[in-house]
This record gives structure tokens, sequence and C-alpha cells, in this order.
């Protein structure tokens, strides 16, 4: 069967598109979330969750104002600035590398189960575009060996999608929907999106500034048309 990938900033509309083409599907279909984000998976290995729990409450217990916060309300996306969580060593770095390899690969399995049981399998944003943020958005010297060699691994080892949707919009539409990242990155996240989709060969830009109907009926319609052209419609 075929794969099928949303992929775009936060506050494109990747999950509301993906909750409407699995209300009304164009094949058979199963839903992947394919991001590095744990808190959002519907599939990890228990280590990453583990992992994703002691980061937290590590985070948390440095952050006294956030005593009475919950862990489930907190998000990866309060805890990446915080640079003294990051004391982890050559061989801690090493360890999480392997984990997040075993993680991507993981969900790999996960999506070959589904296919082989007949269904186009949906990801929700993809590992490849998500790593891309830190590879192609930072300079050479201040990468990460780790962080380098999981972008190698991913780009060059890693199951492509066999069709990618890019939901776009400007920086400060998507700023202004969600509030949750700066213009800067935004813009930053959107230009390595576009370097990483025009590597692939259905790479597809969608206007996600539209009407949330006028996008998923692009989404959708492009889906079916592909599917049925590679004879995946069941």
């Amino acid at each position: 069967m075929a794969t099928i990938a949303l992929v775009g900033a936060d506050g494109s509309g990747k999950t509301t598109i993906a909750k409407m083409l699995l209300d009304s599907p164009p094949a058979k279909m199963k839903y992947l979330y394919m991001g590095l984000n744990i808190e959002s998976s519907n599939y990890a290995l228990p280590t990453s969750r583990l992992i994703f729990y002691l980061k937290l409450l590590k985070y948390k217990k440095r952050n006294k104002i956030l005593k009475n916060v919950k862990l489930k309300d907190l998000s990866l996306h309060d805890i990446d600035e915080d640079r003294t969580l990051d004391k982890r060593g050559k061989l801690g770095a090493f360890a999480r590398l392997a984990n997040r390899m075993a993680e991507a690969w993981y969900r790999l399995f996960i999506s070959w189960v589904f296919q082989l049981r007949g269904y186009v399998v949906l990801y929700d944003r993809h590992y490849l575009f998500d790593s891309s943020t830190n590879h192609l958005g930072e300079k050479a010297k201040d990468q990460r060996l780790t962080s380098k060699i999981l972008w190698w691994l991913l780009n060059n080892m890693y199951s492509k999608p066999n069709l990618v949707f890019f939901l776009h919009a400007p920086p400060e539409v998507l700023f202004e929907r969600k509030g949750e990242a700066n213009i800067e990155y935004l813009k930053m996240r959107t230009d390595n999106f576009m370097k990483v989709g025009n590597r692939l060969k259905n790479f597809i830009i969608v206007d996600a500034t539209q009407p949330i109907d006028i996008v998923f009926n692009e989404v959708f319609n492009k889906s079916k048309d592909f599917l049925n052209r590679n004879k995946q419609i069941t």
C-alpha cells in the first residue's frame, strides 16, 4: 500500500486535516503520528515515554513556579530552550541517539504492518521534516555530532513517504494562529520543509491560508488521484 504525509509548521492545520481525512478517507486508512514529540504519539516505545516523563519531571523541579502544574500539561516546547537540562555527556548523547533511531524504526515497522494489512498510512508530520529544523536550521559548528548522525540516517536510510502534502502559510499567519514560536523560528521551519520537500518525488504544496474545507478538498482529491494512479484504492 502507500503512505501519505502531512507536514508543515505549527498552526498550519496538519492534525485538523488528518482528522478530516480519517472521517472521510479516500481509501482504507490508518493514522500514525511521525513527529518527534512523544506526548502526541499514538505509538511510542516505553523507553521514549519514560525519557519524556523524566525530562519533564526534571524541568518542573528546576522551575519552581510550575510546582502546581501537572506533567501532562507541559510540552517539549516548554523545555527545548532549557539547555541546563542537557548535561548527559557523550555516552548519554549516543544513548539518546540510539533511542531516537529505535523509536523512528519502531514506528516505521508499525507503518509496514498497517500496509501489509491493506491500509494506506496517514502520517501526521514526518521524522525527516521535523529533524531538518535542527540540521538545516543551525550552523554546522553549532550542531551536535549526534544530530548530524541522526539527520544522515534519516535522509539516507529511512523510508520516505510516497506522497507529501506541505501545508504552507506565512510565518505571521502561523504565529497568529498558535503563538507557540517566534516568527523567525517559524520562517526557518518553513524554509527547511521546502528544502527537504524539493528533494522528494511527490511533494505537493497546499495553501494553508485557505478555508479549511478548501484545504481538505485539495488534499483529499489529490490523494485519491495519486492512489488511483498507483492502484491503491480498495
